[in-house]
């Protein structure tokens, strides 16, 4: 069985991973299919794609900060607890 650290760490690398991967995404976008990253920019398939993105890297923004909170070490009283 995967104990809670291992679990999050996993988990945390997938997210890093995806996002990543969203990233170079968008700069595909942008340089091989012209999709302006201006939010205020004209609709296109590449634009469109482009804000889906954004969401999506904003999703896995809010994950990542999710897991990394449920390991912070914070102090109480005289020990460290693991805050979950």
């Amino acid at each position: 069985m995967v104990d809670d650290t291992a679990r999050d760490q996993a988990i945390c690398q997938a997210l890093k991973a995806a996002d990543e991967i969203a990233a170079a995404l968008q700069a595909h976008l942008i340089a091989e299919h012209g999709a302006d990253p201006d939010r205020s920019a004209d609709r296109t398939a590449a634009t469109d794609s482009l804000v889906l993105l954004r969401q999506a890297r904003s999703r896995l923004g809010s994950g990542l900060r999710a897991i990394e909170a449920s390991s912070i070490v914070v102090p109480e009283g005289a020990g460290m607890i693991l805050r979950r």
